[in-house]
């Protein structure tokens, strides 16, 4: 990863927020662009503003490597099993069309790997419109023909220490996540619940070559395996 220029976008989430802490330890030049400064400042991450409809920042940067794509819509609890029909054109458009759009202008800037967090259950034909936004997603990834392709798929993602939610449902279900994962078995198992620290880890520490799909089994063992 070194002297390599790493986009990270979704930086201010939970999900980036931790990625950025691990890639801020790397020697590579990391880049987190979003809408707004970031809360948190690291030593190595440079802080880039950056337009998601125009697809403009406000530094020049003509060589991107590898893409780190955590970015997604703020989601109520209960939006994961449905969302309002008002509500799905501008769910589409954050969950897909930017990052798709994202995705065509890196990779005309050099960018060869991507890695993005998806979910357990995507699917273009899925009923939940939260998974069939994701799985419609992936397969336009698919078509994009990056050289390398990394797409996490975990369960409930739970929060560490530092970012235990004040919200009580938030918090309930986290608690009801962790006693579920103990019958969560066999085939089952890629529905547990994974710690954020873990699947973050796991994201920045993989380097697998061509297109390959992780699971919760992936994300606890550090396996380079995931080709699908």
């Amino acid at each position: 990863m070194d002297n390599k220029n790493i986009i990270v976008f979704g930086g201010s989430g939970l999900i980036g927020n931790s990625v950025l802490n691990l890639l801020d330890k790397k020697k590579s030049k990391i880049y987190a662009f979003s809408r707004r400064s970031l809360d948190n400042k690291f030593e190595n991450v440079k802080d880039v503003i950056f337009n998601f409809d125009t697809l403009e920042a406000n530094i020049e940067l003509n060589n991107w490597d590898h893409i780190y794509i955590c970015l997604g819509r703020r989601l109520k609890v209960w939006e994961l099993l449905y969302i309002k029909k008002k509500d799905r054109d501008n769910h589409f458009k954050i969950e897909h069309d930017y990052i798709i759009k994202i995705l065509e202008k890196a990779k005309k800037l050099g960018a060869k790997d991507i890695s993005i967090i998806s979910a357990i259950g995507a699917n273009k034909k899925s009923s939940n419109f939260y998974l069939k936004t994701k799985g419609l997603l992936e397969e336009s990834i698919k078509l994009l023909a990056y050289d390398n392709v990394s797409i996490l798929r975990p369960g409930h993602i739970l929060a560490n220490k530092k970012s235990i939610s004040k919200d009580f449902l938030v918090w309930t279900i986290d608690i009801f996540s962790k006693i579920s994962n103990f019958f969560l078995i066999g085939p089952m198992r890629k529905y547990r619940a994974i710690e954020i620290d873990k699947l973050s880890n796991f994201m920045v520490e993989k380097n697998n070559k061509g297109l390959n799909i992780y699971y919760y089994d992936d994300f606890i063992a550090g396996k380079l395996g995931g080709k699908e």
